[in-house]
């Protein structure tokens, strides 16, 4: 089985490193993306002006892997828009979508009718690459509150559980949900309103903060070979 892990906002493959240990000890397939101008990749995200730009690691890798082998997909946060774009384009690569905490939207971005909660004022902190007059080219968290809404448990806690099956959706590739019920950052009323809005095949809870794959990775793993499987 061949798990591909995409970063969220503010990220690089760098953050799967507890993930892919545990992974690949156990015998399975890992691959850690670095989504344009993230991690290692050198292209100044000042300059990443479209969507499609951002995603082209994940989409050179999924188009390029052998026919009639599939994957996993596996998104944190922001990248749940990225795999949700590979799922439709390419649903016959792809075994199972994993989404932890990320975002899950049927068309990339939320509907009119789904209201999002902020976790907390001027969380955000923008960069202006073409002058203050002109629309924002990059974001990241304030540095002020980083350490208390993404990493705000220190190791890992208590497990993790199942507690919803639901219908899915037929016409693309199956869907599962990581809920994350200590996050301070993609708040479980934001979690449950996605889920909601799309509902997934399965839905599980870790107990855990933001970034699960830090805080909670035992748990975490467990949860993605359930989902795979």
């Amino acid at each position: 089985m061949h798990f591909v892990l995409v970063h969220g906002a503010g990220h690089g493959a760098w953050c799967w490193y507890k993930i892919r240990c545990l992974m690949e000890a156990s015998g399975y397939k890992v691959t850690c993306l670095d989504l344009k101008s993230a991690g290692v990749d050198l292209a100044d995200r000042n300059y990443v002006s479209t969507f499609d730009e951002y995603n082209q690691p994940l989409t050179n890798f999924i188009s390029n892997l052998p026919q009639n082998h599939k994957v996993c997909l596996v998104a944190h946060n922001a990248s749940g828009a990225n795999i949700t774009d590979a799922m439709y384009r390419f649903p016959e690569k792809i075994h199972v979508a994993i989404y932890i905490a990320a975002n899950m939207w049927k068309h990339g971005s939320p509907g009119v009718d789904v209201k999002l909660k902020q976790p907390q004022r001027d969380i955000y902190e923008f960069e202006y690459a073409f002058g203050p007059d002109q629309p924002p080219t990059s974001v990241k968290v304030n540095e002020k509150l980083r350490h208390k809404l993404l990493y705000s448990i220190e190791s890992e806690g208590a497990g993790a559980r199942k507690y919803l099956d639901g219908p899915g959706d037929g016409s693309v590739p199956p869907r599962v949900f990581i809920k994350t019920v200590h996050d301070q950052m993609a708040i479980p009323e934001n979690q449950d309103a996605m889920i909601e809005s799309w509902p997934p095949s399965n839905v599980y809870e870790v107990e855990s903060d933001h970034s699960p794959f830090f805080s909670t990775p035992f748990a975490l793993f467990s949860l993605l070979v359930k989902a795979a499987t």
